[in-house]
């Protein structure tokens, strides 16, 4: 029951409806820029109510040229412009985010971006800004909220995609051990997974 009772007692820090990185946090403090409560929004679906959802977002996105080209949530920022609606910031912050990282001649992702640290090695390829990236393009753009129940409810939200961009389709993916499609065209209420229900692979 110990841990039961450690989550039942957790409490967030919020400080004018937005999730705070820590208590006592101060935007001026080293490291301030951090999205990580961003993170917890997605890819980890923490439930905040919409109010204290957006101005978290809202709060940190502000942020966003303090902390692009730092490696690991980079490549996030397009995800989260695109939840807020900002269709033109959603493209700025994915090439910010992630296209700006890789290099031109051998397509290798690096770990930092070198414009903003030509301090650091050009060091890559950087799985987890390569992750970052395939992570909100299948779930996070779409909305899917992926769960242990009916695959058809897991597409959470209307679907935002970045400026230019018409739609996502997966042609095949695997949905409880079933071949199955994603769409998710800009502008639809829900992204849709189609199952096959075929039983050839």
């Amino acid at each position: 029951m110990l841990w039961a009772d450690m989550a039942e007692h957790l409490a967030l820090p919020l400080r004018a409806r937005v999730i705070q990185s820590h208590d006592g946090f101060r935007r001026s403090e080293p490291k301030g820029a951090t999205p990580a409560p961003l993170a917890g929004l997605f890819p980890f679906w923490y439930p905040a109510e919409p109010e204290v959802a957006r101005a978290t977002l809202d709060f940190y996105l502000a942020l966003a040229d303090e902390y692009i080209g730092s490696p690991m949530l980079s490549a996030m920022y397009g995800v989260w412009a695109a939840w807020l609606g900002d269709r033109r910031r959603a493209l700025d912050l994915f090439d910010a985010g992630y296209a700006q990282f890789v290099n031109d001649r051998f397509l290798q992702t690096y770990e930092y971006r070198p414009d903003r640290w030509p301090e650091q090695p050009k060091a890559g390829p950087f799985f987890a800004n390569l992750a970052g990236f395939l992570t909100g393009l299948p779930y996070g753009l779409p909305g899917l909220n992926i769960a242990s129940d009916d695959p058809h409810t897991w597409p959470s939200q209307p679907v935002v995609l970045p400026e230019t961009w018409d739609a996502i389709e997966v042609e095949q993916l695997w949905v409880h051990s079933q071949p199955a499609r994603l769409l998710a065209v800009h502008g639809a209420d829900r992204a849709r997974i189609e199952l096959s229900h075929s039983n050839n692979s």
